[in-house]
């Protein structure tokens, strides 16, 4: 019987996918698959991919279209044949007892996933930092709800898609959601959490994750972060804590200040000709969606009262004003 799948896209990563394909190929859990989608790659990330499947019976590629990650993991999940799943990205490393560790953990606390600990580190194999999980051993999913989304703004770790382990029942009628470019994981993990009943902790780091100067430069220009995705993404995670009877305390007040800054950030960050239009919008969904008007600072709280009153031309303007402010003080 196939224990494991392992899921990893690949998109023009042939400057890495060779070392995480040999830290896999050397793992010490052998019972394995590993399904890689290459995802339209215009490099040679196809073809190393091929050569090692021509050498080794527990790779297979799969060739695609480019359609993005979300896509691509979707097509991998379509094919897993394994009890449990984890996730891979083609630019990262993993120890050679990666699988092992992670299997132990699932099978002997017999919980649902396990979330492990994860290295951070720069292109250069510069260490950066230990992703530190506050938890150790095994917890029903009712405990840490309480705290929920605390441990999630401080660390992040129910989100990121890597360094875990779970039972493949759990993605029954579960997909990427393939319009989503950030946070994608986040969004795919709060359709598993409400079938979750326990999680096993390890806070041993065997996945290295790597941040690409490149990559953290993309993510960083504002003009191409889909906010209004975004604000979608965090209405279903209070959606999920609503339904978890878990939406009150500390985690009514975190998400839901999580979702006046991206109704602030859709307005900020649009097109200033299409300022009227977003205001109106989002004076919409706030009400509908009875988001806080209240922001964290005066400019906010100012953007914020123009959406509530719906002075589109308001706003406008005085975003305009802060373009040109922002410029002059560049000089």
């Amino acid at each position: 019987m196939l224990v494991i799948s392992i899921v990893m896209p690949v998109y023009n990563k042939e400057k890495y996918v060779h070392n995480i394909l040999n830290d896999l190929q050397k793992q010490t859990f052998q019972n394995f698959e590993c399904i890689i989608v290459d995802d339209g790659s215009t490099d040679r990330s196809g073809i190393i991919s091929d050569e090692i499947c021509s050498m080794d019976d527990r790779f297979r590629v799969i060739h695609i279209e480019n359609g993005g990650v979300s896509h691509a993991r979707n097509v991998g999940l379509e094919l897993v044949r394994g009890k449990y799943i984890t996730f891979v990205d083609a630019d990262d490393r993993v120890g050679f007892n990666y699988l092992k560790a992670l299997y132990e953990d699932i099978t002997q606390s017999n919980a649902d996933m396990v979330i492990s600990g994860v290295e951070k580190w720069w292109e250069n194999y510069s260490f950066i930092e230990l992703m530190k999980i506050p938890y150790q051993g095994k917890y029903q999913m009712k405990e840490l709800l309480t705290n929920f989304a605390m441990v999630q703004k401080n660390t992040g770790i129910y989100g990121y898609c890597w360094g875990k382990l779970f039972q493949k029942k759990l993605v029954e009628g579960v997909q990427f959601t393939n319009e989503l470019k950030l946070a994608e994981d986040f969004d795919f993990y709060l359709q598993i959490y409400p079938k979750v009943d326990t999680i096993f902790f390890d806070t041993n780091c065997h996945y290295r994750y790597l941040q690409e100067a490149e990559n953290s430069s993309t993510l960083s220009v504002d003009d191409e972060i889909d906010y209004m995705a975004q604000l979608k993404v965090n209405l279903r995670y209070r959606e999920f804590l609503k339904k978890m009877n878990e939406y009150r305390n500390e985690n009514s007040l975190l998400v839901n200040k999580l979702l006046t800054n991206y109704v602030f950030f859709v307005v900020f960050h649009a097109k200033r000709s299409e300022i009227p239009r977003k205001v109106e919008q989002m004076h919409q969904i706030m009400y509908q969606e009875n988001i806080s008007f209240k922001g964290s600072g005066f400019f906010q709280n100012v953007i914020l009262w123009c959406i509530r009153s719906k002075k589109g031309k308001y706003a406008e303007i005085l975003l305009r004003i802060y373009d040109v402010v922002r410029s002059f003080r560049r000089k």
